[in-house]
């Protein structure tokens, strides 16, 4: 990326609506010199256009989940396994005394509780694992959170109709045709 590319980005992130021709304006280029770099950026993965919730005004709550895993590669595994998630929003391999570091986003303290208690615990080769509910994070206040529900069996393999939890206090998994929140 080169310094027009950055000040597409950072355009962008101010206002994720704003025009070709408003940003062509900004760049001092023209707006199909513009639409060509974004294309690229865009086509490059390099960035993403994507509406956000406000978690916070939205009331989610948010649970930041340590785990300390058998080794470096059961780390990775379960971090790929997690990045199909849709309740996390973020997971990553840390080094220090956990290896595996994640922040988990529900509409409910009880849903967060069914994520940990029904798709981490149950998971082999997890040798320890701390686990921190609390509200909406202070910052970021908008995120993506993934809603598809589309599937009938969750991205973890779970199927909602056989789980006890799903009756009980759990809305179900955001990926499938099973999900009962944000106003379905």
């Amino acid at each position: 990326m080169d310094e027009k590319d950055f000040r597409i980005y950072r355009i962008l992130q101010k206002d994720g609506r704003a025009k070709l021709t408003e940003i062509a304006r900004q760049l001092g280029i023209t707006h199909p010199s513009v639409k060509e770099r974004l294309d690229k950026l865009l086509r490059r993965q390099d960035i993403a256009v994507k509406a956000l919730l406000n978690v916070k005004k939205l009331g989610f709550k948010s649970a930041v989940v340590n785990l300390q895993v058998e080794s470096m590669e059961h780390a990775m595994k379960l971090a790929d396994m997690f990045a199909s998630c849709p309740r996390i929003a973020f997971v990553a391999v840390t080094t220090g005394k956990y290896n595996l570091s994640m922040v988990i986003m529900a509409e409910s303290t009880s849903l967060l509780e069914a994520t940990v208690e029904n798709s981490i615990r149950p998971l082999k080769n997890v040798l320890s694992m701390e686990v921190s509910i609390g509200e909406a994070p202070a910052y970021p206040e908008f995120m993506e959170i993934k809603i598809s529900p589309s599937a009938e069996v969750a991205p973890c393999g779970k199927r909602c109709p056989e789980c006890y939890l799903y009756i009980k206090k759990c809305l179900g998994c955001p990926a499938t045709v099973y999900y009962k929140g944000m106003g379905r």
